[in-house]
């Protein structure tokens, strides 16, 4: 596709949406005339009181996103005339128009998108970086990827295409696969680092407000100089999965991929593990329980596992964007908090037996001492529930040094068991 004609394609989507709901109204309805509870350590993204999403700077700069364009853009999300959904929070601007969070990162993303094609003939490795830039800024115009949120949905196209594109020109070109399950499909993208040989695979999935492609760092740092394929899968009700809804059998889809990896030629099917991130931390431990014959390994990254769910002090401390975050995964609405919550206890893998009982599976559990999705004392919980598991606690700052000491340990386990 040529330049001019992506930049249509943005214009058109982004077309006649003026009206369209803003994002902390599409989980929620009614009014936010008060601000959130105070909340505990959310350690990787700030809960600031002027803005509705989870600041997560340093995840971003790790990610590869310019720490000027992060400041200069939230400026003028910030400085932007209204009208805003929510008179306290800076990033609600109502209207698709300057300072309206999707519109600004869709600007970054487009431009970068213009520059990547533009320079496909002449030089595809600074297209293809280009490209993922442009993938990264059409993922944070999404963030946090609401179900029913039209701009978010659009921006999130355009992101998955960019990415898409970039991974088109790789050494060995990214690979989109669609498995079969209850009548649907689960849709990934498959990192191959070589395929003249089956290679060890990691299936790797992120928290309820990421998508795939947050992960390619990850991939081109840590896994591909290792030699091993990376399979990225969605969350349900995020992404390529937003059509099944969040439910206590949080791993059925990603079981369902282990089911399928005999058919990928690529991977050797004897050496298969998983990683998972918050959620996805909760799925990849559930998995080790589930699934002790199929993986090799898990590694579950500050895995919301069970204090969070059953602690009620605990969950009523969640953010507004996270609070909306979990109840639109699971089609329900964040306004009766209490409501979720009685729902959400069913997630604590200790309540459903397997936290507690020892699986064959070495399981690591990664996470920081100050967190309260994750505390110390579910890291080493899990941990201990793996006859070959290991606890890595952290407790250093900035975060963004504490995100590759994470991965490179992560990195190290993996090339460990597989």
């Amino acid at each position: 596709m040529m330049p001019e004609q992506n930049h249509t394609l943005s214009e058109r989507l982004f077309s006649q949406v003026e009206q369209v709901q803003e994002t902390s109204t599409i989980s929620f309805t009614g009014r936010r005339d008060k601000q959130p509870e105070q909340i505990a350590p959310y350690v990787d993204g700030a809960h600031l009181p002027g803005f509705y999403r989870l600041q997560k700077r340093a995840f971003w700069r790790w990610q590869g996103t310019d720490s000027i364009e992060i400041e200069s853009t939230l400026a003028r999300i910030a400085m932007a005339a209204g009208p805003r959904s929510v008179d306290h929070w800076l990033d609600t601007v109502s209207e698709y128009k300057s300072g309206n969070w999707v519109f600004e990162w869709s600007q970054l993303g487009a431009d970068a998108h213009r520059a990547g094609m533009a320079m496909m003939a002449a030089d595809p490795e600074l297209a293809r970086r280009q490209l993922l830039a442009a993938a990264r800024y059409f993922s944070l115009a999404s963030y946090p990827h609401l179900k029913g949120d039209v701009l978010s949905l659009q921006a999130q196209l355009l992101a998955n295409k960019a990415y898409r594109q970039a991974g088109q020109l790789l050494p060995v070109p990214l690979k989109e696969l669609r498995i079969p399950y209850n009548g649907k499909e689960v849709q990934g993208y498959l990192h191959l680092p070589a395929q003249d040989k089956p290679l060890p695979l990691v299936i790797v999935s992120g928290s309820l407000d990421s998508l795939q492609l947050d992960f390619w760092r990850f991939y081109e740092e840590y896994l591909a100089p290792s030699g091993i394929a990376m399979l990225t899968v969605d969350m349900p009700g995020v992404g390529y999965s937003s059509h099944w809804s969040l439910v206590q059998d949080s791993s059925r889809l990603h079981q369902a991929v282990l089911d399928y990896v005999p058919q990928i030629p690529w991977v050797d099917e004897r050496r298969v593990g998983v990683l998972g991130v918050r959620m996805g931390g909760n799925v990849a431990a559930r998995l080790a329980f589930l699934e002790p014959f199929k993986l090799r390994t898990v590694v579950s990254i500050a895995g919301a596992t069970n204090l969070f769910f059953t602690d009620r002090d605990r969950f009523m401390q969640t953010p507004a964007m996270l609070r909306d975050t979990i109840a639109n995964r699971m089609g329900l609405r964040s306004n009766d908090w209490e409501q979720v919550y009685y729902h959400c206890q069913g997630f604590s893998l200790k309540t459903q037996g397997l936290m507690g009982h020892k699986t064959t599976v070495p399981l690591l559990s990664l996470g920081h001492k100050r967190d309260f999705i994750c505390p110390e004392r579910d890291i080493q919980a899990l941990a201990a529930s793996s006859r070959g598991g290991q606890a890595l606690v952290l407790d250093k700052l900035p975060l963004f040094e504490v995100y590759g000491q994470a991965l490179a340990k992560a990195r190290d386990w993996l090339l460990t068991h597989l």
